[in-house]
């Protein structure tokens, strides 16, 4: 299931961004294509109004030219006047042929080749005009000018038609490329709903899968603490048996043996016998000893049996002989009336200090503080060491880690505050626990025991 919605959300948005690409892609091509259009579109208008001024231009050109030559009695300009008619002739072609390229297919051409047919039969008359002679001129001139204005009107007349067809034309492809940019627009529309669609349903999947993984996740995580402290209190367990055992079974055991050696050494004469008596005792006090030390670091008997106070004396003083530093502590005594699991936390994690400052802060002094109120149960731990970057994770070991998780199963907090060169201060705050009855669920202390060497257990 986790590889299909994977999948799922990769082909998502691979479809989301092709088709972000390709609307892209088309819109920005069509916005070209219809600039470039509109662009053609306004040349070709105004083309078009050029070459018809043109051919007005040159239609009042002829005119004047038949006019000016019936009028002119000069026999040598006449080759002038077959000059001008040529060139206007000429201009009047090239306007004619550049419409006809400007226009489409719905362009009517006959009603353009009917104008190119009237100004021709219109310029053919001022070409028979300038081979007439001067008797004809005198003779059929003012009847050939009221005919010619006739003409003239009625090529007037054919290119405001011709005008009115372009013009119409060019409005017909504009409204054509209106109709294409409503289809873009539509278009860049629906691609824009499926997009965004498309967008909410990737976001809704996404959202899904993220809080599917969170929950797991989480799920994950209390489980593993459960697991940690579970494990973490069969250990606790553990150590306490092994530790009674040692202390009560073993210690017993090694009392009974040296009580006998004295014996047997009271009843022994010889000095050989003597000497190999006080070794085998020595051996045996050293043993005991042993025991007794390791009984101790599993898990203090006077934990139990005088309270937190105490066992966190005893632990401050053995660790100062042992590392050098010297150890001070201020612990309130009501805290040894806290249920056990306070107790093991509490006593573990200052174990944890403690062994923390010596084997890694190279500090010279560290305090010790247990306080309590109302409503929580204060502890600090501050050294005078090297201290550490907190931030770096790589500095972050498991001892700190279990420290932790110890108060956070009990609903507490701890804060470490540590800079280099500054030393390291550890916090941490505990909700304090409704008061037990003793004969309750703390009946672990006041327990007696049935010691042969209760003197030595009690030190």
């Amino acid at each position: 299931m986790k590889s299909r919605t994977s999948s799922l959300l990769t082909v998502s948005f691979v479809a989301l961004l092709v088709l972000i690409g390709v609307a892209t892609f088309v819109v920005g091509y069509s916005a070209r294509q219809a600039q470039i259009r509109v662009r053609e579109l306004n040349e070709a208008g105004m083309a078009s109004d050029d070459n018809l001024d043109t051919i007005r231009t040159n239609v009042y050109l002829l005119g004047i030219l038949t006019r000016d030559y019936l009028l002119d009695s000069d026999a040598a300009s006449a080759a002038q006047y077959t000059t001008q008619y040529e060139t206007i002739r000429s201009s009047t072609e090239k306007s004619f042929d550049n419409l006809s390229a400007l226009t489409d297919s719905q362009f009517p051409q006959n009603t353009l080749n009917a104008l190119r047919e009237e100004f021709a039969a219109y310029s053919d008359i001022t070409g028979i005009v300038l081979n007439w002679s001067e008797e004809q001129k005198r003779r059929l001139g003012p009847d050939m000018l009221r005919r010619r204005l006739r003409r003239r009107m009625e090529v007037f007349a054919l290119t405001e038609k011709v005008e009115q067809l372009v013009t119409a034309s060019l409005e017909h492809q504009r409204e054509e490329i209106t109709q294409s940019d409503q289809q873009l627009r539509a278009s860049l529309g629906w691609t824009s709903v499926i997009a965004l669609l498309l967008g909410f349903m990737i976001s809704a999947l996404t959202l899904i899968h993220t809080t599917r993984l969170e929950r797991r996740s989480y799920s994950s995580e209390l489980e593993l603490r459960r697991l940690s402290g579970q494990l973490r209190s069969t250990q606790e367990h553990e150590r306490k048996r092994l530790s009674r055992e040692l202390h009560d079974q073993v210690g017993q055991l090694l009392t009974a043996l040296r009580m006998e050696l004295n014996a047997v050494q009271r009843s022994v004469t010889g000095s050989e016998g003597t000497l190999r008596l006080a070794s085998a005792k020595h051996t045996v006090e050293q043993i005991l000893n042993t025991v007794r030390n390791i009984a101790m670091l599993l898990r203090p008997s006077m934990l139990d049996d005088l309270g937190l106070v105490p066992a966190l004396t005893w632990l401050c003083r053995e660790m100062s002989r042992s590392s050098g530093i010297e150890i001070t502590i201020d612990a309130d005594k009501e805290a040894n009336a806290l249920p056990d699991a306070h107790r093991t936390c509490l006593y573990r994690v200052v174990q944890e200090g403690l062994t923390n400052a010596f084997q890694h802060s190279g500090a010279r002094k560290v305090q010790v503080g247990l306080a309590m109120d109302s409503a929580e149960v204060a502890c600090t731990i501050a050294d005078d060491g090297r201290g550490f970057d907190v931030n770096s994770s790589t500095r972050k070991g498991l001892g700190l880690i279990g420290m932790q998780e110890r108060i956070r199963d009990l609903g507490g907090a701890v804060r470490i505050a540590s800079s280099l060169g500054r030393g390291t201060r550890v916090e941490i705050r505990l909700p304090r626990p409704i008061p037990e009855v003793l004969n309750g669920t703390n009946s672990d202390r006041g327990r007696s025991r049935d010691r042969s060497d209760g003197i030595e257990a009690s030190a």
